[in-house]
């Protein structure tokens, strides 16, 4: 039996990609039968699962004078070796008992590249490649980040684990790593992206001021290389009426970047055809995708594109990027469109809105498409590279 330990300072909200890919596995090793125990690497901290999942969704409470007295506190001269002493004892205990449960064989995962410098066998998952395909695609502070830290990672990691095709070639062409070493894993829709009848999905559109199957739906943290701007573009070329019968309305927090911030598109938004939400529910997310007229993802650059399976596990048309990973995880289940080329994008647009008939194809191809991935897959394939690195 495994004794596993996941990265998972990812899970905080708002959760982005890489958070809901570390949910879900976190969800299934609780219940995979290799698994005999799982912890959480957390802010350095190893710790165990549950009271955290409890946690995730909570409202969070108001800081207390405890609180505040405390991060004072560690501003102190002296106290954060203190601390970073304390807590590297109490990880070395729980290692120690690890190790004892599971005869040796403690994996830790890391499923957002850069390891924390545990000194246990470690396998990282690497999402993309596009902070080297096109650093102006990420804000300075990251750059320098991964510039820091991704040797040390790299030599820390027994294995590594890709999400698509597309990014093990660019792992093996970027970074240098032998193909043999690395696994690809691919990623799935969590269980709560599902088919949502009208009358079910009504009071999450009415929070939102949505009409049933009357919006285009684009799902992501705002940022360049998810190529808003073009798809801002590529809807006011649709015809006036179709426009505004179908806006666009744009889910996903702010990320960085002078983003829809243009003329066009403060034109868009002052006249209602184009609307952000900003960081939804997960509760109110997956009826959103699922009562959608369509869905549309042109991003420049992707290492998988899980909102893509998220949509069409959700039975709505999509409309998505030919590039990169996109196109791999799409198949043949969705419009595929160069994200460079707005009125492309349009002409999608126009006929997954106009065409009611390939609408309905659409939907049933990402519905059988979205079946081939589960989480259990996913976990399997994730415990069958751990002990690949164990060896």
């Amino acid at each position: 039996m495994l004794a596993v330990i996941v990265g998972a300072d990812s899970l905080r909200l708002p959760r982005s990609g890489v958070g809901r890919m570390t949910l879900e596995i976190v969800r299934a090793m609780q219940r995979h039968p290799a698994v005999g125990s799982l912890h959480l690497l957390i802010h350095g901290h190893i710790v165990s699962p549950g009271p955290v999942l409890a946690s995730l969704d909570a409202t969070p409470a108001p800081p207390s004078r405890l609180t505040a007295l405390k991060r004072r506190f560690a501003h102190v001269p002296g106290v954060q070796p203190l601390r970073t002493a304390k807590i590297r004892l109490q990880n070395r205990r729980i290692l120690a008992t690890l190790r004892e449960q599971s005869s040796g064989r403690v994996i830790y995962h890391e499923p957002n590249m850069i390891a924390q410098p545990l000194p246990v066998t470690t396998v990282c998952t690497v999402n993309d490649l596009s902070w080297h395909a096109e650093p102006a695609w990420h804000p300075a502070e990251r750059l320098a980040w991964i510039a820091r830290n991704l040797p040390r990672s790299l030599a820390q990691a027994a294995r590594f684990v890709a999400i698509s095709e597309f990014t093990r070639a660019a792992m093996v062409a970027d970074l240098g790593l032998e193909r043999d070493r690395i696994d690809v894993v691919p990623l799935a829709a969590g269980p709560e992206f599902r088919t949502f009848a009208a009358a079910e999905a009504a009071p999450a559109l009415e929070r939102h001021r949505l009409e049933d199957r009357a919006y285009v739906l684009g799902v992501s943290t705002l940022e360049p290389r998810k190529n808003f701007d073009r798809l801002v573009h590529a809807h006011t070329l649709l015809p006036e009426a179709l426009r505004r019968a179908r806006p666009l309305v744009i889910v996903g927090g702010s990320g960085w970047g002078d983003r829809l911030a243009s003329a066009p598109a403060e034109a868009a938004r002052r006249e209602g055809t184009v609307r952000l939400l900003g960081h939804v529910p997960d509760a109110d997310l997956t009826p959103l995708y699922a009562r959608a007229a369509c869905f549309a993802y042109p991003s420049l650059y992707e290492g998988f594109g899980l909102p893509v399976l998220e949509a069409m596990a959700a039975g709505t048309a999509v409309i998505a990027a030919a590039t990169t990973a996109t196109g791999e995880t799409a198949g043949d289940a969705a419009l595929l469109v160069d994200p460079l080329d707005p009125a492309a994008i349009a002409a999608a647009l126009e006929a997954a809105l106009t065409d009611p008939a390939l609408a309905t194809r659409l939907a049933a191809a990402g519905l059988a498409r979205a079946a081939t991935f589960s989480w259990t897959r996913t976990a399997d394939a994730l415990v069958a590279s751990w002990q690949r690195a164990l060896g």
